[in-house]
Parts: C-alpha cells; structure tokens; sequence
C-alpha cells in the first residue's frame, strides 16, 4: 500500500515513517502542502495522511485541491490538533475521510489507515471483457475468440492494468509500480514483457487490440465500430 504523508513537524513524521514502513507500507514524505500536491500530480497513491496546520497551503486546502482540482477519491485522513466542530466540518467540507486528533498512538493510525482503505476499495469486475477478449480474473482465464491462451504471469499483469485501464494509455512508470511497485528491473524488462504479450493476444489474430502510445506508453481498445 502506497501512502503519502504530508507533514511540516519532522519529528512526528519520521516517527510515523518508521511505524509503518515496518508494517510493509510504502511511504512518500512531503514537509508542505505545494510539495504534497506535486507528489499527488506525479505518483499514484493508496491513501494521503495529511496535517492541517501546514506551512503555505494547509491541509484543508490540498484537500479540496485533491477532490476539485485532480479528481482523486483515495481515502484522507487528517492529522490536527484542532478539536472544534467548525475545523471538523470544514475538513470534512473540503473532502476528508476521517480525523485523528494529535497526539495519537501508532497503532491507532495505522488501524484508520486500513479501515479507510477496505471501504474505499471498489469491487473489481470479476470478467474482463473488450471485443473478442475476455479475461476472467475468478479463473485466471484469457479468451480470445474462444481460443485460450496460457499467459506468463508479468504479461498476465500487463494485460489485466490494460483492460481496467481501457480505454487509457498507462505509461511506463504506471505499468512498472504496478508489476515491480519500487524494484523494478535494470533492463527494458517491460518493453520484452509487451512484446511477448503482443505475440500472444494480438498476432494469431486479425484486428490488433494493444497499442504503443510513443512517448506515452501503451494502451488496449476495441477496434472502431
């Protein structure tokens, strides 16, 4: 689960850092709201843990700057040690999901974190379907035109992103943090990875569905109607 948390006291922040790094999060620190919301342009992320009383644009701010403005609907969470009703609201107004007033225990945030995220989890469609390929994800299954095809598990990968992307273009970061998260491979393991998938789903058959978006990454579409 890749988190960011946006935090101007850095005491507090490398101790939450530490906490849930330990516990198998992937955290992205950012000491201002203008820095926070370029890491919210740039980088998908799982959740935001976010101060209100920040340096320049505060919390509230970036909150509503993350709903209005970037259209994001990942679970926030705000750190205050404001405790009136109208700071509430206000949050709440702005687009938060729930407060954790300071001082805090840990564990309780990181409880908040993953209750946060099991309600803001959609419900994946079990079958994946665009033109002749079907993709059912309960059997592991890749169809087309009723033929079956027996994918690696990275060109599995690729393709499931593609289709629930569709009709995107994922660019190459994108697929990689998917695949690797922060590891990805020193070589074009991605670009080998599409061309396998490519010679798979696409070449046996007539109408190629995979595209490379050059300077942009790749993308699947059914054929024009």
């Amino acid at each position: 689960m890749r988190i960011l948390l946006i935090e101007d006291d850095i005491d507090l922040a490398e101790n939450i850092i530490d906490y849930l790094e330990e516990s198998g999060y992937d955290l992205d620190y950012a000491m201002s709201g203008e820095q926070g919301l370029i890491l919210l342009k740039a980088n998908p992320y799982d959740a935001l843990i976010l101060d209100i009383g920040l340096p320049g644009i505060d919390g509230f701010a970036v909150c509503e700057y993350c709903r209005k403005q970037y259209r994001l609907s990942l679970p926030i969470l705000m750190l205050t040690a404001r405790t009136q009703l109208d700071d509430k609201l206000h949050g709440f107004e702005s687009g938060t999901d729930d407060y954790l007033p300071k001082p805090f225990e840990l564990a309780e945030l990181e409880v908040r974190i993953q209750a946060l995220a099991r309600r803001s989890r959609p419900v994946q469609p079990r079958v994946l379907t665009l033109a002749d390929l079907i993709y059912d994800l309960d059997r592991n299954e890749v169809r087309r035109g009723g033929d079956l095809i027996n994918l690696p598990p990275v060109c599995a990968q690729i393709l499931r992103a593609l289709m629930e992307a569709s009709p995107r273009t994922l660019t190459r970061s994108d697929l990689e943090y998917l695949i690797w998260r922060d590891n990805p491979p020193e070589t074009d393991a991605l670009k080998a990875h599409f061309y396998t998938l490519r010679q798979m789903v696409d070449k046996p058959y007539p109408v190629p569905l995979l595209k490379t978006v050059r300077g942009q990454g790749y993308r699947i579409e059914a054929p024009p109607l």
